[in-house]
């Protein structure tokens, strides 16, 4: 059960780290970025989320195909 909760959170969490950081691919996103500290630092932020998110899902897939051993 935590598995496919960890599954879906990093999952969902990943879709919208990805949505925001997508901004900032943009010419107006990256001009932002490069000359205001507090955009970059968003921009960077939000690609640790996304990573954060897939190490989350990565997670969870493994509780999900790994079951352990009940007693």
């Amino acid at each position: 059960m935590i598995g496919i909760v960890l599954l879906v959170a990093g999952l969902a969490g990943f879709v919208l780290a990805s949505s925001r950081r997508s901004g900032y691919d943009s010419v107006e996103g990256t001009l932002k970025s490069t000359f205001s500290s507090s955009e970059r630092s968003k921009k960077e932020g939000w690609e640790t989320g996304r990573w954060i998110a897939a190490g989350l899902a990565a997670v969870g897939l493994v509780l999900v195909l790994v079951p352990g051993k009940r007693g």
